[in-house]
């Protein structure tokens, strides 16, 4: 048995060299990943330090060219106030509407002058000194001169001074229901075309308004819209269209819109009767005739 396991371990040359390149294969195997880990660590910590340097480089950079910048700015703004110290001869002055001659005199160039002469023409006014410093002609150095020499005065807005005086005029003028046209009806508010054309047919068709109330007949007229006009109405007495009940024919008289066919038909029917109406009072007798309507219909009503 021990010479079988002796010859079980006896290899040849050949065997050998293959067992130790497969060991030196298993070591490199093992032995990879932290030769990895250690060149990607060197490698991680030599690229952060490249990267704080650029951050350095960019920064120092930027610092210089700011102040570079700010250097340049500051000689500009001092050359640009020099410069117009010595063009600008200031006076007291108002900017609006002054003569192109005077601006020439203060100093300004031809372009600038047409620059506030054409803002002029468009109906631009200064109202204040900031106003003239919107003026992209004029640069901040100029308007710094000029400022102390700007005197506009105090100017009072036309309109502010004349809408009370319309208000109180608006106040006293009530329309007439009964002779107002659709333009007159439009300045009620609230009332549009469509609403002013359902008036004056209603107003046709009954001959007349006796009361504001009745706009609440008007086809689609609420409450809220008539509380909103009431006070800015009125009804003449005398715009009512009368009807003559001794007279007139059932196929007439069914046409008013507060009586249909057979109450028509009743009141001709009594005047038949009574030869004539001496009174409006007698057609209450007519039973169809409630309080309500002879209420209604008794403006309408006239013995001739």
């Amino acid at each position: 048995m021990l010479d079988d396991l002796k010859n079980y371990f006896n290899f040849n040359k050949g065997e050998r060299n293959g067992i130790i390149v497969v060991i030196a294969i298993i070591i490199a195997v093992l032995a990879y990943p932290y030769l990895v880990k250690v060149s990607f660590k060197d490698n991680s910590e030599e690229f952060l330090q490249f990267a704080r340097e650029i951050k350095q480089f960019e920064a120092s950079l930027k610092n210089a060219a700011d102040s570079a910048d700010m250097a340049r700015r500051l000689d500009f703004q001092q050359m640009d106030r020099s410069v117009a110290e010595n063009k600008i001869t200031p006076f007291i002055f108002n900017p609006n509407m002054l003569p192109s001659e005077q601006w020439s005199k203060m100093g300004l160039k031809d372009w600038q002058i047409k620059v506030i002469k054409k803002y002029e023409a468009k109906g631009g006014k200064f109202y204040k000194k900031e106003d003239f410093k919107r003026m992209f002609c004029i640069s901040p150095s100029e308007y710094e001169i000029l400022e102390p020499y700007i005197s506009i005065p105090e100017q009072k807005n036309e309109y502010s001074d004349r809408k009370p005086e319309i208000k109180e005029i608006k106040k006293k003028v009530l329309v007439d229901l009964n002779t107002a046209d659709s333009v007159t009806l439009l300045t009620l508010y609230g009332i549009g075309p469509s609403f002013a054309r359902r008036i004056l047919k209603y107003r046709n068709l009954l001959g007349g308004f006796y009361s504001k109330n009745q706009l609440l007949e008007v086809y689609g007229f609420d409450q809220e819209k008539f509380d909103k006009i009431e006070a800015k109405c009125e009804v003449s007495p005398g715009g009512i269209k009368k009807i003559n009940i001794n007279t007139i024919r059932t196929e007439e008289l069914k046409k008013h819109p507060y009586l249909d066919y057979y109450t028509a038909k009743a009141i001709v029917d009594q005047r038949v009767i009574l030869g004539r109406y001496t009174s409006i009072q007698q057609i209450k007798s007519i039973p169809l005739i409630h309080e309500d309507l002879f209420n209604k219909i008794q403006h309408y009503f006239v013995l001739e």
